[in-house]
């Protein structure tokens, strides 16, 4: 977290921010006027990408945002070095969900 506050500067970052009965895993803030979501997961367990990408959707209608991000973990780090740090984006229910994979 600590990295990531740094990066932040100025805004801040809420861990396991509280969305109805669910909880985002990360919501950063810049100033009044910008949030984002993003969700993090094991990209081992199954179904992970579209479980993930679906609850980043939920969560960012819930904000009023048309974006979301989906940080997807390879813990094995099997994955070959030009998979890892993707990026793609899918549409999921009206929300570009962005996808890393790390």
């Amino acid at each position: 977290m600590g990295y990531l506050q740094r990066i932040v500067n100025g805004g801040r970052v809420d861990r396991e921010f509280a969305l109805g009965a669910r909880r985002a895993d990360l919501v950063v803030h810049y100033g009044k006027a910008q949030k984002e979501v993003i969700e993090l997961k094991l990209a081992q367990a199954p179904k992970a990408l579209e479980r993930g990408a679906r609850q980043v959707s939920e969560y960012a209608k819930r904000l009023g945002l048309k974006r979301g991000y989906l940080i997807l973990f390879d813990r094995e780090a099997t994955a070959p070095w030009e998979e890892r740090g993707a990026v793609e984006e899918m549409e999921v229910e009206g929300v570009t969900v962005v996808v890393v994979r790390a």
